[in-house]
């Protein structure tokens, strides 16, 4: 399936339960000479701090603030993401299951 990613960057994705985990930020993607495939997406609200590598600047901030879910952000396998609907991406897999990013 070809879906275009610039579409799905700043996307809500839902878990199987119908929850907002987060929006897609980044893609993650391997490359070679003849093409690019996607190999995991980062969601959640600080991804775009994650791309950015700021994470030396905010970090301190955000725990001063106990604001624990600024800095959650989720790796998720492109074989778990559902993209049947680019416009709606979901979760094959439970939130819990969900990697974090460090």
């Amino acid at each position: 399936m070809d879906v275009h990613v610039e579409l799905l960057l700043g996307t809500k994705v839902r878990d199987t339960d119908g929850n907002i985990v987060g929006r897609i930020e980044e893609l993650r993607v391997d490359r070679d000479d003849n093409s690019c495939r996607v190999e995991s997406y980062l969601i959640g609200a600080s991804a775009v701090i994650e791309r950015l590598s700021a994470w030396t600047l905010i970090r301190p901030v955000a725990r001063a603030l106990h604001a624990h879910k600024l800095y959650q952000v989720y790796d998720v396998r492109w074989q778990d993401m559902d993209l049947s609907d680019p416009a709606r991406p979901k979760l094959r897999i439970a939130r819990s299951d969900l990697r974090h990013v460090k």
